[in-house]
């Protein structure tokens, strides 16, 4: 059997990484694939979107997988079964780019927001938007006037599409910040796995990975509805969709019953929520500052 055209080459070389030598086109040491160095403009091409033009590449598989089996990617991660799928940062950053970037293609295909926010209307009972002094006192005693502060909440109002686009990055934002803490608990909860904090670091990213394909999801189907009645009902069903799907994949992972897993991730839920909440405040309110 004769080598590919340039493969003898390339064993007699050894690996241009590291400098094993070669038995085949994957160097056995760090596994490199034996590369060109100086490629084609055709061979750059196939190799920077073969994972994402191939059917069976290993993007498109991996999302299938995330999407169609709760917990699989989670447990062939612990069992070593790596190779097939990305690994869980890289697919992470991909399903947070993905709803990134879906507010923006909505918007652009539209030609409208993809998912205003309530309108914040501040005036005086005469229609002024001057506010008296009654008036500022008023909001100043609210729960989002003790948190923003009037003069942020006046500018947030003078600033609608600058506000629906900072809560639209604010819960992202927030869940990236408190991955760690989301892991540091599903280790708490289910200690008796043995598994250690790093592997609750990997369940939070597939999961997380998870959670940003359906806020896009939510994004594209609502900037699509007409009626703010059937946008609260996607909303809803997003919802519903993202606490279902945690079930499954903490079932599938752990391995306990359904009444466990069940009050397991609402024990989770009472940290991580109100945690979460509070980081998309702060968040918010930082991005309110800059209007």
């Amino acid at each position: 059997m004769t080598n590919p055209a340039g493969l003898t080459d390339a064993l007699e070389q050894g690996c241009l990484n590291c400098g094993a030598p070669l038995v085949g086109p994957y160097c056995s040491a760090c596994g490199q694939k034996d590369p060109k160095p100086d490629v084609t403009l055709r061979e750059f091409v196939h190799d920077t979107t073969h994972e994402l033009t191939e059917l069976d590449g290993k993007v498109p598989r991996t999302l299938k997988a995330l999407l169609r089996h709760p917990g699989l990617l989670t447990l062939d991660y612990f069992a070593g079964r790596r190779a097939r799928w990305l690994t869980p940062l890289r697919l992470y950053l991909l399903c947070s780019l993905v709803f990134f970037l879906s507010g923006p293609a909505v918007e652009a295909i539209t030609h409208r927001a993809a998912r205003e926010a309530k309108s914040i209307t501040i005036k005086n009972a005469d229609g002024t938007t001057v506010l008296t002094p009654q008036i500022r006192e008023e909001i100043a005693k609210g729960l989002p006037g003790r948190i923003f502060g009037v003069d942020r909440m006046e500018r947030a109002a003078a600033h609608s599409e600058e506000l629906s686009k900072a809560i639209q990055s604010a819960y992202p934002k927030a869940m990236f910040f408190l991955l760690p803490l989301f892991a540091f608990l599903t280790r708490v909860a289910w200690r008796s796995n043995g598994r250690r904090y790093p592997s609750h670091v990997n369940l939070a990213l597939h999961l997380h990975a998870a959670w940003f394909l359906g806020l896009s999801a939510v994004t594209i189907i609502a900037a699509v509805a007409e009626s703010s009645a059937i946008q609260d009902l996607v909303a809803f069903a997003g919802f519903a969709w993202v606490l279902a799907y945690s079930l499954l994949t903490l079932r599938t992972v752990f391995g306990e019953s359904w009444p466990r897993t069940i009050a397991k991730l609402a024990a989770v839920a009472v940290v991580y929520l109100p945690s979460w909440f509070a980081a998309s405040l702060v968040i918010l309110g930082l991005a309110m500052a800059t209007m």
